[in-house]
């Protein structure tokens, strides 16, 4: 008797690549493995990361689907995304599925045409993607040009007000302040310098998103000054979107939204009628990859 294929899908990211395993429709395994983009593939990092996902999977896959950022499904960048993750995994190409991340994510959640999505990763984006495919966006410019409301924009924050306080002679003393430094392992100005600088991307200010979180769900008022600002960016980006196409549902969702429950309370303050909403994009793609890359 032969067994059901096995399907590993990939919801690719700057901070981390989280992957699923099916077998039948049913979970077989899941796990996180180091970053990965569009860019890192045929780099060095890159082949270190997928050679981490790849000892780390209990057995080889027989088919695979990934959303990678910074990828277009159909393009020459996504025609050698495939080749890499073919090669990586031993698969003929036709059973390699590859597509951008927020193609994933919109697909995981909205009919085109349907809504708008508001992504909340380490960055962000309002994302639409109408019925005959065409997409509109807000946002999503990277760490370097924008991204507010997302997990760098609030680890970001979390370490100006701290650098803040260094400058006016201060060390401040608050659960925020306890939170940041148990990541960063101090508050002086050396180390801050060496955790905002030493890692290069935007991963290592982002994982300072939780801490905010904890601190606000512990009482600290900035650390729930710093989510309220973050839910006002991301609502003015669904607003964008909106003032171009109407004013359509907005479905919200993405890591950076579940490090308080204060975080998806405040974005409905800003953006009434917003539904926020959880779902393994990992496991969609794994189930895209069962389907031969059908939606």
């Amino acid at each position: 008797m032969t067994l059901p294929l096995l399907a590993l899908g990939l919801d690719a990211g700057g901070s981390g690549t989280q992957w699923v395993l099916l077998r039948g429709g049913q979970v077989v395994a899941r796990g996180t493995a180091p970053p990965l983009t569009a860019a890192l593939l045929g780099t060095e990092a890159g082949a270190a990361a997928l050679r981490v996902l790849a000892e780390a999977l209990p057995a080889p896959p027989d088919a695979l689907h990934a959303g990678l950022p910074g990828l277009s499904a159909g393009t020459l960048g996504a025609a050698a995304a495939q080749d890499v993750l073919a090669r990586t995994f031993g698969l003929p190409a036709e059973w390699v599925g590859v597509e951008g991340d927020l193609d994933l994510a919109y697909h995981a959640h909205l009919a085109p045409g349907a809504g708008i999505l508001l992504y909340a990763g380490t960055g962000s984006i309002a994302y639409h993607v109408a019925r005959d495919g065409t997409v509109l966006r807000a946002g999503g410019r990277g760490y370097r040009l924008g991204d507010d409301g997302g997990g760098f924009s609030l680890g970001r924050a979390a370490l100006r007000w701290v650098t803040d306080a260094l400058d006016a002679g201060e060390v401040p003393s608050s659960w925020l302040a306890e939170e940041i430094a148990a990541v960063t392992g101090s508050l002086n100005w050396e180390t801050l310098r060496a955790f905002a600088y030493g890692t290069p991307g935007a991963a290592a200010i982002a994982s300072l998103a939780p801490a905010v979180g904890r601190a606000a769900d512990a009482g600290d008022g900035m650390a729930a000054s710093l989510l309220d600002g973050a839910a006002q960016s991301l609502a003015d980006l669904a607003q964008r979107v909106q003032r171009r196409i109407g004013r359509l549902p907005v479905t919200a969702t993405g890591g950076a939204l579940r490090v308080s429950p204060q975080f998806p309370a405040a974005l409905a303050r800003h953006l009434p009628g917003v539904t926020v909403v959880w779902r393994d994009h990992a496991e969609v793609a794994a189930h895209r990859a069962a389907r031969g890359g059908r939606p």
